[in-house]
């Protein structure tokens, strides 16, 4: 890999890194928005990085053995592997707050009508209802 193809990756690995980290950020916030928004470059950069030609048959040893020594090589390396720490906890974060929804759907979705509520009282004390809170009758 030359000298300004290592510059490019690691331009686009640098782009990525921030992309996961405000992808993150947008996450905490549930602000699908914004998170929506950094999809498609995020798709563009991971195309690019895809379309790199860096199997070992493309060089010749002493060119490899350049190019791993590269310091360039190594900064993208390690932000490669942040960007993949980065992302698995992006999708751990999106998975629970999957469940979570899904938790909430299904107690709203899972009620028994003749089940006993409990309803606080204008004095603050608990009374038992056979009514649902959820169909207007409380």
């Amino acid at each position: 890999m030359q000298s300004k193809s290592l510059t490019e990756t690691l331009r686009f690995v640098r782009r990525l890194d921030s992309l996961l980290i405000e992808e993150f950020e947008a996450l905490k916030k549930q602000n699908l928005e914004i998170f929506e928004t950094l999809q498609p470059e995020k798709v563009k950069i991971l195309e690019a990085l895809a379309g790199l030609d860096v199997s070992a048959e493309n060089f010749d040893h002493p060119k490899l053995q350049q190019t791993l020594n590269d310091p360039t090589w190594n900064e993208i390396t390690d932000i490669l592997e942040r960007c993949k720490r980065s992302h698995q906890r992006n999708e751990l974060l999106i998975s629970k707050q999957l469940d979570s929804i899904r938790g909430a759907l299904s107690a709203l979705q899972d009620q028994d009508p003749s089940a006993t509520v409990e309803l606080y009282t204008k004095l603050g004390k608990t009374q038992a209802t056979r009514r649902s809170i959820l169909s207007g009758d409380a």
